[in-house]
């Protein structure tokens, strides 16, 4: 009789579903399979909550994010995109003025205000 293998993976040791779905985001399911070499069926298992999803399923897609990161860096990518946004900055009229957001509730300047304060939309304030 042949002896039960004992499953290693457990509710304890799984990767949190929500980290999952962050770095899984945009991904086609067919390119997504090619990456984690898992049957869509799995995956789907994965993003449902039914089955336990391998920490080294997020490990790979973190590190997948972060050499794209390194790359866009190592490449100059993101140099160049700060220094046109900073040429855009300067470039922008100064009749157009910058759209303020609202504060965050914990900043010392925010002010709860009630629906009947808020602005129309389409009307200037």
């Amino acid at each position: 009789m042949t002896t039960r293998k004992h499953r290693f993976l457990t509710r304890y040791n799984a990767a949190p579903l929500n980290e999952f779905l962050y770095y899984a985001r945009g991904i086609p399911m067919d390119h997504l399979c090619r990456m984690l070499n898992r049957h869509p069926r799995t995956i789907s298992r994965w993003t449902h909550g039914h089955a336990v999803i391998p920490p080294w399923a997020v490990a790979t897609l973190r590190l997948q994010t972060l050499e794209h990161q390194i790359m866009r860096d190592q490449m100059g990518y993101t140099a160049l995109e700060r220094e046109y946004e900073r040429k855009r900055e300067a470039q922008r009229p100064p009749a157009i003025p910058l759209k303020h957001r609202t504060p965050a509730a914990n900043e010392a300047v925010y002010e709860p205000r009630t629906r009947n304060q808020l602005p129309l939309p389409g009307f200037p304030h």
